[in-house]
């Protein structure tokens, strides 16, 4: 039972140390985070269509 209360408390130690993003930080990660995912997903659709024009001509 002593390690458990003592995993708590060093938890709790550790868990104070903890430096939170501002909200301009967090907001400009968000938006490169969907800018990036919307870059792969635009990539990803292109790609996709190429590959089916391509495997369509060689099929007929």
């Amino acid at each position: 039972m002593s390690k458990i209360v003592e995993f708590v408390k060093e938890s709790i130690n550790e868990f104070k140390k903890i430096t939170w993003p501002t909200k301009e930080a967090l907001v400009g990660g968000t938006i490169g985070v969907f800018l990036v995912s919307a870059f792969f997903v635009l990539y990803m659709w292109v790609l996709d269509i190429i590959i089916a024009k391509i495997i369509q001509a060689i099929l007929g």
